[in-house]
């Protein structure tokens, strides 16, 4: 990401020092350095996008519901880098400063947990900069990406994360308003071993009113990102699936104007319906239309509803779908969750600024909501609940920001994502479901 750096360094390492949460809350790890295989824990989460450079910083956080020993693992460039182990209490979210381990920019890592469940997730923050996002625990052989503009005064950056030792091959396909864009030059791409490679949309495709990437592997492995800059903020997601159901528990928290795009790659013809629910009830069929084959749509849901709300989108086929909301100076994108279910983590809630869990409940039945804060030592504080009406959605506000985790459970299906927000940046995530 290409980024316009104007203000002094003392500045930023104050706001830097006003949006980190309690030092008891991080991690400043002694670091080593290591050439052992990653991903060779139980389970594992792929981060693509963890970025610090001395003026912006991330956390890395690692979330699990037993106890867990941690390995965070930075590939860069060909070699293992750096390497931090730790390990946390049942029910606990350790969040690694990524500075005190390493600061060469873009800088992916792989979390490796000793036991499962287990989550992880990225908050990136610094003046006028701050993202979220959860890191993918699984591969695809197509990801799917859909969203992103290239118009005056922003961004679009693909960046292909390969973890693994061996070199991967893979083709990118893009398509535009216009069409399939015809670019030779990604139809073979390799990434190497444990490296990344940055490819600039915005460059090679400028002045795009909406676009879709599709990245499919010919041999390894990587996970993709797209990065979306807009003033200097910046909105980060990866996904991997396309599904006939896609629930986005909040697309406006309130003052802010979210566009819906849907990617088909499939060659027929497909329906979609898109359904608002707001803190009052649902309103059915909001928008309705048809995407053709091999095509995308970029939906307006600005004025349609009054915020704050949430979508549900059903579709004929399977189709890949994210939401981009901002409001020309701050900017955050998320995607959304395929099914509700009735355990939920979100690594990373409390960090980066106030933070709002949202609960969307889609079923015939008031929902009890019980969440329980966290950290790297375990559970912060008791439990607390609330209910949430049948086909309505309610936020949590006014929780401690010491925490770097949240559990959430549900005695009925809901399904949750989590916002956020300051004066100079929002950041939007879905929650993590836990079968």
């Amino acid at each position: 990401m290409k980024r316009v750096l104007t203000v002094l360094l003392v500045a930023a390492l104050g706001v830097l020092a006003w949006v980190m949460p309690a030092p008891e809350a991080t991690v400043q790890p002694s670091v080593t350095s290591t050439t052992n295989a990653v991903a060779s824990l139980p389970s594992h989460s792929t981060c693509p996008w963890v970025y610090s450079d001395g003026l912006v910083d991330s956390y890395l956080v690692a979330q699990s519901g037993d106890p867990a020993d941690l390995r965070f693992t930075f590939p860069i460039a060909g070699e293992v880098q750096q390497t931090v182990e730790e390990s946390q209490p049942a029910s606990a979210a350790t969040a690694l400063t990524v500075s005190s381990a390493i600061s060469q920019g873009i800088d992916p890592a792989v979390v490796e947990f000793s036991s499962s469940p287990s989550a992880a997730g990225v908050v990136e923050t610094g003046d006028g900069v701050l993202s979220v996002d959860v890191c993918p625990s699984t591969s695809s052989k197509v990801w799917h990406l859909t969203g992103g503009s290239t118009l005056d005064g922003q961004s679009l950056e693909l960046v292909l994360f390969n973890p693994f030792p061996e070199d991967a091959s893979v083709s990118i396909s893009v398509r535009s308003e216009v069409g399939v864009e015809p670019m030779s030059d990604l139809e073979t791409v390799t990434v190497g071993g444990r490296s990344s490679r940055v490819f600039d949309l915005g460059a090679e495709l400028s002045l795009r009113e909406s676009l879709s990437v599709a990245v499919d592997m010919k041999e390894g492995s990587v996970t993709p990102v797209m990065v979306f800059g807009e003033g200097s903020d910046v909105a980060t997601w990866t996904n991997g699936g396309q599904a006939e159901q896609w629930d986005f528990p909040v697309v406006d928290p309130g003052g802010f104007i979210p566009t819906l795009f849907l990617s088909n790659d499939t060659s027929d013809p497909v329906d979609y319906q898109v359904d608002a629910y707001t803190t009052s009830g649902t309103q059915s069929a909001l928008l309705t239309g048809s995407i053709d084959g091999n095509a995308h749509v970029a939906l307006s849901l600005g004025d349609l509803v009054e915020s704050p709300f949430g979508v549900r989108v059903t579709a004929s086929s399977p189709v890949a779908a994210t939401v981009i909301s901002g409001d020309g100076t701050r900017v955050a994108a998320t995607t959304g969750a395929a099914e509700p279910t009735t355990h939920w983590m979100l690594p990373g809630y409390g960090l980066g600024g106030p933070n709002r869990v949202w609960v969307m409940n889609s079923g015939t039945e008031t929902a009890t909501v019980t969440y329980q804060l966290v950290d790297a030592g375990g559970a912060l504080g008791g439990v607390d609940k609330i209910a949430v009406p049948p086909a309505t959605i309610r936020s949590l506000v006014g929780l401690p920001l010491a925490a770097t985790g949240m559990e959430i459970d549900s005695n009925v299906p809901v399904s949750v994502a989590w916002t956020v927000e300051r004066p100079d940046g929002l950041g939007m995530a879905p929650g993590v479901p836990i079968p």
